[in-house]
């Protein structure tokens, strides 16, 4: 998908230099700056049908998570932690309002701040907005959540129907198994990992699907997919585990899927007010992908908090 008038009208794509990777983001707009994080096994283009309207009232910065599309890794460190730091950068880099380099200000409790940004994540880009609320929370103005649990709750609630609908956590996490198995059909792999979750591939635009269908043939980007889920279940739980008591006080939309699997068996919003007191949010009628299985709806609810905050 190209950063064009059609999918993403007036964006231009630039790369920005963390320690460890180097981060390919679309960036369009003017105004407060909002952060759109793309999840498993997809890249940016996934935000193509609500970046154009959010860029009308805002800087909207739209990166491919280290290792995935077209960002690359050099560290071999793909921990949300790891995924926050590079969003921190990009904060830094475009600034609150977009305009250029944020301040210092980066530690400490929420408050105003003109070098914050609004982030919006889906499946992992989710996990990292919520390890950079963790993390730095002073960069953050408000979070929204699309169809995720905390990383500790999907561990615990591994029954034998998660398993089945959630394979690839376990599976992606053993490299040295997945990694050869999946290079040998990519794009079999992708089309499965995306209809598998409760959506149709004819939700997914063409031009989206053939980013997403570039990117896993290209050189490290299997690798990378492994190592986050290999994370997921080290690292990332570790840190959550010891996050536990933190409770961040800032606005936070959590948003899942009607026909999906995170409501299934709890209430996310309920879960979530546990971790963000000021949690809102509801289902939509969607499977694991809202943003482009039901676009309208998940915009509308995206629109009205953006409006509330």
């Amino acid at each position: 998908m190209t950063d064009g008038p059609e999918h993403f009208p007036g964006f231009h794509s630039r790369v920005i230099e963390t320690p460890g990777a180097r981060i390919r983001v679309r960036v369009g707009g003017s105004g407060p700056l909002v952060v759109l994080l793309h999840g498993y096994p997809q890249t940016g283009a996934m935000w193509h049908r609500i970046a154009a309207r959010l860029a009308t009232r805002h800087t909207v910065a739209v990166p491919d998570l280290r290792g995935y599309g077209a960002s690359e890794c050099s560290d071999e460190d793909f921990s949300f932690r790891a995924m926050a730091a590079d969003v921190a950068a990009l904060i830094g880099e475009l600034g609150g309002d977009g305009s250029g380099p944020a301040g210092e200000g980066d530690h400490g409790d929420h408050g105003e701040n003109d070098d914050d940004a609004i982030v919006i994540g889906h499946d992992r880009g989710a996990r990292t907005a919520h390890r950079l609320v963790l993390d730095r929370p002073a960069l953050v103005r408000g979070v929204a959540l699309l169809d995720i649990l905390p990383t500790t709750e999907v561990w615990r609630l591994m029954s034998p129907e998660m398993i089945r609908s959630y394979y690839h956590w376990g599976f992606l996490a053993r490299p040295e198994i997945a990694e050869p198995m999946i290079a040998d059909d990519p794009v079999r792999f992708l089309h499965s990992a995306l209809a598998g979750l409760y959506s149709p591939l004819e939700a997914f635009h063409p031009q989206a699907l053939a980013e997403y269908e570039q990117a896993i043939c290209r050189p490290g980007v299997i690798h990378a997919i492994c190592g986050d889920y290999q994370a997921g279940a080290t690292v990332d739980l570790a840190h959550d585990e010891a996050d536990l008591h933190r409770r961040p006080d800032l606005p936070a939309l959590v948003l899942w899927g009607a026909r999906g699997k995170v409501g299934a068996e709890v209430d996310p919003l309920e879960v979530w007010r546990g971790r963000l007191p000021r949690a809102e949010g509801r289902a939509i009628d969607a499977g694991h992908y809202l943003v482009e299985e039901a676009p309208e709806e998940t915009w509308a609810a995206i629109a009205g908090f953006l409006e509330r905050i």
